[in-house]
């Protein structure tokens, strides 16, 4: 049942960090997942590029995109690290939506509205890692394959 049409999309408040944590935290293998303080740092650092998605009838947060930027042409342990005000590259940490709403086209409208708000501001790019069996949904969102990462993220 898609419910992607009942999903509106806005910058995260600091009050809903510890939800996209929970999210984050169900998402992706412990080796993988951002702590809680590296969530609390890149909304610090970067606010704007923390979108959530929220059921338009409760507000209730199911998902969300997070970045940093970087004035590095390619995505580096170091660049992925921190966040350069004045970069050009917005680097895509996590894309992330609630177990319980997955499979409805959640994140294909969240990545499709971040990408369209990074259009709009003064961003060059927007480059991320993937597992290699999530290459066709980025694809499929306009993203370009350039190669294996040297970046090695969990085991």
């Amino acid at each position: 049942m898609a419910i992607s049409n009942d999903v509106i999309f806005r910058t995260i408040n600091a009050s809903e960090i510890d939800r996209a944590f929970q999210i984050e935290s169900h998402g992706y293998p412990p080796d993988e997942a951002a702590t809680l303080d590296i969530l609390k740092y890149r909304y610090n650092h970067a606010p704007s590029l923390f979108l959530g998605a929220y059921l338009s009838a409760s507000d209730y947060l199911i998902g969300f995109v997070v970045g940093t930027l970087t004035s590095s042409p390619s995505l580096t342990h170091e660049s992925m690290s921190q966040h350069e005000a004045n970069g050009k590259t917005v680097c895509v940490h996590s894309v992330c939506v609630d177990k319980l709403f997955r499979r409805r086209g959640v994140a294909t409208r969240l990545v499709t509205e971040y990408v369209r708000r990074m259009k709009e501001g003064r961003y060059e790019r927007i480059a991320l890692i993937s597992h290699d069996y999530l290459i066709p949904f980025y694809e499929n969102l306009g993203f370009k394959l350039i190669g294996e990462s040297k970046i090695q993220h969990g085991e």
